[in-house]
């Protein structure tokens, strides 16, 4: 019971709770709480922990029984004493019924005392007597867990009345309900396997005669579920005094899997056994003393000895590197609980030496023990060796090979760098150690390409030609392609990266002329819409892209097959072009052709391609390369520049007509003047003729006339109809001086209606013209016949005057100066243009078509104002070249 104790009282007359303290106060040491109502009680139960509850029955507005529900609502286990003086004795017995411990009457206080202490005693002993029956059903709890853990269980059979009893554990290794108990002896029998059941029995039968064994037995048992289990049963008899049996207590244990247990370690030690016999290392077991206790397989093998001859053997017999302080010092390593690790040599019976490796460990077994493992490592001291020398060939290949070699952790920073000691920019040693790659100043790429490079990192991801560019101290940059490879352990685990790194600058440099190069080619072929073409025997080794654009194939798709690119050549031109590439490659020379290509949608190209074949030094076509322009706009352009020509000529040659129409009367003065001057000549001569004698050398002087007069006119008529007369240009020689007079000749009746005077000013000499004869004289008396009508409405003096020069670097220069109108500003450019005229009868074309014929001879016309008054016309030609 608590010190002090804790009361609550609960009355409304404050003097009957004085008076209830006072008698208290001398037998108890307490802490009085005092509640007066129903609020007040309620309050104190919800708060302090009472032992002891005194209560009025009858309360102004509270009456004792609800407070007794209430307290046993609470605290049922708290001991409630009325103390009333107004409480019958059915009332008393009604309060009892329902839980009170005691009532104690206020005519009677001197009960209270009393009353109070059996109270409290009988609540301290339902307190022990409930604590222990918790700790009795805990017992419980722990044993049933106890049994099932350890898969033990109790029975009991009582001989006299034949009963059986079983613990839960028990029924559970059964397979069993309790249920299944009535009539539990041949139950048991028929759950024992049948190769067991009569020893069972037996066992039974005879641990209840007097004097027979203790009952211990293992057996079978098949559950009704058809498992099969293994149980260890023993239990002792108790007998009466006159030696018979009473009931019999034992214990059931299930130990199916105890018995594979020792099963899989009877067959683990065979195991262990057989591994450490066939073991590729040496194992020994040594005493206090390193002596020899036991060795495998392995042991005698590698030292030459039986293993009854290694038994016994002290340590020092065979290892010939430690001598006994470095033994007495292993020792204490090893004792103090280190697994001590090192190199000795060992010596074989036949007293050669070998490398090991010895690992030396602790175990306790009838003292201190030592097992000894020691590997022969001649091997890898081989191997060693040759790892040395392949890191020396390793370094001296990243030497020439590679600028960096790197190796980084699982978190990607790096562990290890080596540079390349021709690298004079590298960076300090150990500087970037212990940082991630993009820790370190770059300058690309950027944060995409860096998000892909640590996902693939991160994903543990070989990579290859990674390309960053870091700054350099001159505000250049450093490009570094990086390749890596990922590392694991022996057990899978990943655990960095190793690989290699190439300075490309200078590549990278190169890289961008190059692109650079061939973006200027690619360019360059698309605006002389040309591609280029490589080939040998077999197939298309490369196709530029605007030749796929030309032949009308896609970019993506692959090199055209050449039956494919033969199928779009014009069907007329296939052979041709076949035959022409075929003799070039048999010839061994460089080819050009030309052709047509029909692509898909019908469209007809002209295409020239020129190619190049290589050869082996014995013969053999390496490989053909060469370009194929589109000539289709060039093919169109030079025939409608010839149907221009065409079109000029025939233009020229219907101003040559207008001209001849227009010089009809000058030119048929001209024709007669020689017919009658030849037709007098004759006459004459047929006078001498008729003269007796004839005088025949005037005769003949007549008729030479008559031949002159008639070659005069043929050669006047031969002038027409060169005029007249449509062919194409004929390019000759000829004197520029003689054409001029000619035309002067040609247009005399028209200069002599306009009563125009025409003067020469020829420079003589000059040299020769090489172009049409024809023409230039057409652009000749085109500028005449123009000054001439442009002087007949004139007044006054009307001058034409023809001149001719000669200098360098402009050639030959002719002048016709009028004293006419003269032109405009405005015209002077004008005037050349197709169909623009100045005459109210002109259509425009004889000064544009003058125009066309210089400019085809190489030379310039052009018009200038003439002072005082009138036009200059002035036009050069280039002289004929010496030999032409």
């Amino acid at each position: 019971m608590t010190s002090p104790l804790h009361i609550l009282l609960l009355e409304s007359d404050t003097g009957d709770a004085k008076l209830i303290q006072e008698l208290l106060t001398p037998q108890f040491a307490f802490e009085l709480t005092h509640a007066r109502t129903r609020e007040e009680f309620a309050a104190a139960l919800g708060g302090t922990r009472f032992d002891l509850i005194l209560a009025d029955y009858s309360l102004p507005s509270f009456d004792g029984l609800s407070a007794l529900e209430l307290a046993l609502a609470r605290s049922p286990d708290v001991p409630f004493i009325f103390v009333s003086g107004s409480i019958g004795e059915d009332a008393a017995v009604e309060a009892l019924k329902r839980g009170a411990t005691d009532y104690v009457l206020k005519t009677r206080l001197s009960r209270l005392v009393p009353a109070t202490q059996r109270a409290l005693r009988q609540a301290e002993q339902r307190a022990d007597l409930e604590a222990a029956q918790q700790s009795l059903r805990r017992s419980e709890i722990y044993l049933a867990q106890a049994e099932h853990i350890a898969h033990v269980g109790w029975w009991e059979r009582d001989f006299a009345t034949r009963r059986v009893s079983l613990s839960d554990e028990t029924c559970r290794i059964f397979g069993v309900e309790r249920v299944d108990l009535p009539g539990w002896h041949g139950r048991w029998l028929e759950l024992i396997h049948p190769e067991d059941r009569s020893r069972a029995a037996e066992a039974a039968a005879a641990a209840r005669a007097p004097g027979g064994p203790r009952y211990d037995i293992e057996y079978r048992i098949i559950r009704p579920d058809g498992s099969l289990r293994l149980v260890h049963s023993q239990g002792d008899v108790s007998w009466d005094d006159l030696g018979r049996p009473l009931r019999q207590f034992g214990v059931m244990q299930d130990i199916t899997e105890l018995r594979q247990a020792k099963q899989d370690l009877r067959a683990s030690e065979m195991r262990f056994r057989t591994f450490v016999d066939h073991a590729t290392d040496a194992f020994f077991l040594l005493d206090d003393q390193s002596l020899v206790i036991d060795a495998n397989r392995q042991a005698c093998a590698d030292l030459g000895y039986t293993r009854q001859e290694l038994i016994g053997m002290h340590r020092r017999d065979f290892d010939v590197a430690l001598d006994e302080p470095s033994i007495e010092s292993l020792k204490g390593r090893v004792v103090a609980g280190e697994a001590v690790t090192f190199e000795t040599r060992y010596r074989r019976k036949d007293g050669s030496t070998f490398p090991v490796e010895a690992r030396v460990g602790h175990f306790e077994e009838s003292g201190h023990r030592f097992s000894c493992v020691a590997r022969d490592i001649t091997e890898r001291k081989h191997a060693e060796q040759a790892l040395r020398i392949s890191e020396e060939r390793f370094r001296t290949l990243v030497q020439f090979s590679f600028d960096v070699y790197w190796e980084s952790d699982a978190q990607h920073r790096f562990t290890r760098q080596e540079f390349a000691e021709r690298l004079t920019d590298a960076p300090a040693p150990g500087s970037e150690i212990g940082k991630t790659r993009w820790e370190i100043p770059y300058v690309e790429p950027d944060a995409e390409a860096w998000r892909k490079h640590r996902e693939t990192l991160d994903a543990h991801l070989p990579f290859r030609d990674f390309v960053l560019a870091r700054p350099t101290p001159d505000g250049g940059k450093r490009f570094v392609s990086v390749s890596g490879l990922p590392v694991f352990d022996e057990a899978g685990r990943f655990v960095g990266y190793r690989g290699v790194g190439r300075h490309i600058t200078e590549q990278k440099k190169a890289e961008e002329a190059l692109r650079r190069s061939q973006a200027y080619l690619a360019e360059a072929q698309r605006l002389s819409n040309s591609g280029a073409f490589a080939f040998n025997k077999e197939r298309s080794l490369y196709w530029s892209e605007q030749l796929y654009r030309i032949w009308g194939f896609d970019p993506e798709d692959e090199i055209p097959s050449r039956d494919a690119w033969w199928q779009r050549v014009h069907p007329d031109d296939r052979d041709n072009a076949r035959q022409e590439l075929q003799n070039a490659l048999r010839e061994k020379h460089d080819f050009a052709m030309e052709y047509r290509i029909v692509l898909p949608d019908g469209t007809l190209k002209h295409l020239r391609t020129i190619g190049h074949p290589s050869y082996t030094a014995a013969g053999d076509l390496v490989e053909v390369v060469g370009t194929t322009l589109d000539v289709t706009e060039r093919k169109r352009a030079q025939a409608e520049h010839q149907r221009l020509r065409e079109l000029e000529a025939d233009l020229a040659h219907l101003n040559r007509l207008s001209i001849m129409g227009e010089l009809t009367a000058s030119l048929a003065h001209e024709i007669l003047h020689p017919i009658a001057t030849a037709r007098n000549n004759a006459r004459a001569g047929m006078r001498f003729l008729a003269m007796n004698p004839p005088d025949l050398p005037e005769v003949m002087d007549a008729l030479a006339c008559v031949v002159r007069d008639a070659d005069r006119a043929k050669d006047i008529v031969a002038r027409i109809r060169d005029h007249i007369r449509k062919k194409p240009p004929r390019k000759e020689r000829f004197e520029i001086n003689d054409a001029i007079t000619e035309v002067i000749v040609m247009a005399r009746n028209v200069v002599d209606m306009n009563h125009v005077s025409v003067q020469t000013s020829f420079r003589d000499p000059m040299p020769a013209l090489w172009g049409d004869r024809v023409q230039v004289q057409q652009v000749i008396l085109n500028l005449l016949l123009n000054a001439a009508e442009a002087m007949s409405s004139m007044e006054g003096s009307r001058q034409l005057s023809i001149s001719t020069d000669w200098s360098e670097p402009d050639g030959l220069l002719v002048e016709v100066r009028d004293s006419g109108p003269g032109l405009a500003q405005e015209q002077l450019q004008d005037i050349f243009k197709a169909f623009y005229t100045t005459k109210p009868s002109g259509i425009g074309m004889g000064l544009s078509i003058c125009r066309s014929i210089v400019d085809a001879h190489g030379g310039r016309l052009w018009a200038e104002a003439n002072h005082p008054r009138g036009a200059v016309f002035r036009l050069t030609l280039p002289a004929a070249e010496a030999g032409s």
